[in-house]
């Protein structure tokens, strides 16, 4: 059996505020700030969210399915 990877949006500890995401456990989920945050341009342009921390977590509070990639984000994607 094929485990499906966890996602934030799946996640009922994830958080926005401003313009970071972060995970209201305090586990980091970026190595890239010292505040363990990302970007929320992440979330504005739908990018999947899978994050290594989240796989094994002992946490992870499922709070429902994962978002289909053609409904996540809003920001206006762009062809060419």
């Amino acid at each position: 059996m094929i485990k499906k990877k966890r996602t934030l949006y799946e996640c009922a500890h994830a958080r926005v505020k401003g313009q970071k995401i972060y995970c209201r456990q305090d586990y980091a989920l970026s190595r890239d700030k010292a505040d363990g945050s990302l970007d929320i341009q992440d979330l504005e342009a739908g990018r999947s969210l899978i994050m290594p921390v989240c796989q094994n977590c002992t946490e992870f509070n499922r709070i429902g399915q994962p978002v289909a990639e053609k409904d996540r984000g809003w920001r206006k994607k762009t062809v060419g």
